[in-house]
């Protein structure tokens, strides 16, 4: 449900998934002819490529116009550069950002940057800049030739070397072979071989590179477009404490710091510029540092302010947007060297504004109403009302399971029935289906997402246990109470299993629980002991399962019947959710009793208070408390501190909440 951006220098774009294979994701750079009836604008073909480019910070603004006119040398040179700038994070003029690369870069190598810097007689800004990081060499005449039309082949030398600039690959790396190169000069040859090979530009198709031939401005953008999203790993230019110094106190000026937080030399810093500009600046402890201010304008409309800044684990920035419409929790990965992702986690719904609302299965918000329940989506439209009850939604049918006291009714998403009276009991729906029973001993049915009764089952005189239902070797399970103990009904051949052990659970993924003289334990898919029988009680299988032991205690177990991630020494756990998280208690250092969210995968989070106050929706504890409402996260202690928390609602296994603040709602995905 969160939204991703990707922070590169001063803007933002949504997040590319990007594979191995990228190669075939790229258009091929070619020597396309230009229109007769030529544009200001891109061409459509490479008109999304260049929005990207330009909210990359690629794009110079002069340069963004004309996009079917060649290039020139200059142009290009500046494209280069910028790029550079870009990727080492670099705040200020192409002059200052040659001077700081001959004072911090190293390449791979650990070598200093040892630039030769040509000199020309018709020096321009950018020429001189790219002359300065290694791009250009010139004519081999003392001039650069900046209004020169440049060529492919010269194009191709000085986006290797921009490229080399910025990565400090003092060599290039050249795995295949090519014949676009054969007949280019020995300075262009090494460089056509290997954005040939990298797909960033390609010949005709024949094998004729077009040396001489020219390239247009949306051609060369989308060159460096293409090479910037090639993923690399690079350190900032300046380093850390020299870039809080220049953002602290800067050369011309002033700042004023309104707010800052610093931990294991990154950092988030708000505070306002000399011309009264507010600035949210970013810093890495690899370099380099990003405004964020003019991001977050873009992304938030009336947007007033950011505040409450923190950093979670060392690596994840967390800080409130405020807007008109309520405010906003993003988070900011900040331990990458390339970009970060930032997710927004905490959105608010205005659309749900004025629903009294009683539920929230992840898709649909459910509201009273004087008759029983109405059912909303997620844009504020009621979709149909139901009488009170529990309703649960299952995603692949798109059906609605409500039950009450008068029995188990199945909804289609428009709100018609698919049975005429309600039934004694009714399951969850597995792959399309779902088993019925009218009363209780009485048959049981397997019935599809349209109603229609695919097979009649006898119930051996039990009724229907566990709303689980779902599949498992040899068949669907679903578990009947009868004899005062349970069993597993096969409603593919109509067996029941379970008689040969003294009790059965609910088949939960892969292992079923079972009961022997010797205590409870799990049989895999093939009905074979996995976990032997010696525990007091068992809880489903997420992954591990929680046990309890003979003596009291509780610990979890693997699918091979060794010791979980979860330790000992506890006093009680729940079982896990699907999100592989549990509420529990253990004595603390002190040896006094301490409730904890704890997870499979994390250290424990000691919590406040006593567990009964506690409900857990996926890997967030929602404690409720002396009329006040508190949350708090797996991975770290408690969340949304800014916000005082009036409603939560919530899956037990799901991933994300709705919250009510202020008689506002908010969607609050905390894993993005």
């Amino acid at each position: 449900m969160g939204l991703y951006y990707k922070i590169i220098h001063r803007e933002v774009i949504a997040v590319k998934r990007w594979i191995a294979c990228f190669l075939a994701l790229l258009l091929c750079i070619t020597a396309l002819p230009v229109s007769a009836a030529e544009s200001a604008g891109p061409s459509a073909w490479a008109e999304a490529e260049i929005n990207e480019a330009i909210s990359d910070g690629l794009v110079p603004e002069e340069l963004q116009t004309d996009y079917q006119q060649d290039i020139t040398r200059e142009e290009f040179a500046q494209l280069a550069v910028t790029l550079c700038m870009v990727k080492l994070r670099y705040v200020g003029s192409p002059e200052q950002f040659v001077e700081d690369y001959r004072r911090y870069f190293y390449d791979r190598n650990g070598n200093p940057a040892a630039v030769i810097s040509a000199e020309f007689s018709d020096a321009t800004r950018w020429g001189t800049a790219a002359a300065g990081l290694g791009i250009v060499q010139g004519r081999g005449d003392g001039t650069f030739d900046p209004e020169g039309l440049i060529t492919r082949q010269e194009a191709a030398a000085m986006v290797t070397r921009a490229y080399q600039a910025y990565s400090g690959q003092p060599e290039l790396n050249i795995i295949g072979g090519g014949s676009a190169y054969e007949n280019a000069p020995d300075w262009a040859t090494e460089s056509i071989a290997w954005l040939e090979w990298w797909g960033f530009m390609k010949g005709d198709g024949k094998g004729d590179f077009m040396l001489q031939s020219h390239l247009t401005r949306e051609q060369a953008i989308l060159i460096f477009k293409r090479l910037s999203d090639w993923y690399l790993p690079t350190d900032g230019l300046v380093p850390y404490e020299e870039e809080l110094s220049r953002t602290l106190f800067p050369e011309e000026g002033s700042f004023s710091l309104t707010e800052m937080v610093e931990e294991s030399n990154n950092a988030g810093v708000l505070g306002i510029e000399a011309d009264g500009t507010p600035s949210f600046w970013i810093l890495y402890a690899s370099g380099g540092r990003t405004q964020l201010w003019p991001i977050l304008e873009e992304l938030v409309p009336g947007m007033t302010g950011v505040e409450g800044l923190s950093i979670v684990n060392g690596t994840d920035l967390t800080f409130y947007v405020k807007a008109e419409d309520g405010v906003r929790l993003f988070r900011l990965s900040i331990f990458c060297k390339t970009a970060w992702e930032m997710r927004e986690v905490l959105t608010p719904q205005p659309a749900l504004d004025g629903i009294a609302v009683t539920g929230f299965d992840g898709t649909h918000v459910f509201a009273a109403t004087e008759d029983g329940v109405a059912v909303y989506d997620m844009m504020g439209q009621k979709m149909f009302d139901l009488p009170q009850g529990e309703i649960t939604w299952d995603s692949d049918t798109d059906i609605f399971r409500h039950e009450s006291a008068d029995g188990v009714m199945y909804y289609t998403s428009e709100g018609k029935p698919l049975g005429q009276t309600p039934w004694f009991a009714a399951t969850n729906f597995h792959i399309g289906q779902a088993v019925i029973q009218e009363e209780a001993g009485g048959p049981v049915s397997v019935i599809d997402s349209s109603g229609k009764v695919l097979s009649t089952l006898d119930s051996y005189g039990g009724t229907i246990g566990d709303i689980t239902y779902g599949g498992g070797y040899g068949g669907n399970y679903v578990l009947l109470d009868k004899d005062d103990r349970h069993y597993l009904l096969n409603t593919t051949d109509g067996s029941l299993f379970g008689g040969e052990y003294l009790d059965v659970g609910p088949f939960e993924g892969t292992y079923i629980p079972v009961k022997t003289e010797e205590g409870w334990g799990f049989i895999d898919q093939f009905f074979q002991i996995a976990v032997s029988c010696q525990y007091l009680k068992v809880y489903p299988f997420h992954n591990m399962a929680v046990v309890q032991w003979r003596d009291g205690t509780f610990s979890s177990v693997d699918p091979h019947g060794r010791g979980g991630t979860l330790g000992s020494g506890w006093t009680f756990l729940s079982g896990l959710n699907g999100q592989g998280c549990t509420l529990g208690i253990r004595p603390n250092e002190e040896g006094i009793s301490q409730t904890m969210l704890v997870s499979e995968f994390m250290n424990p989070v000691p919590l406040p208070g006593d567990i009964t106050e506690y409900v857990l929706y996926g890997g967030v504890a929602v404690r409720t408390a002396g009329g006040k409402i508190t949350l708090f996260h797996k991975n770290e202690t408690e969340v949304l501190t800014k916000l005082e928390v009036e409603g939560v609602w919530g899956q037990a296994d799901g991933d994300t909440l709705l919250l009510k603040s202020a008689g506002r709602y908010y969607l609050y995905d905390p894993f993005g």
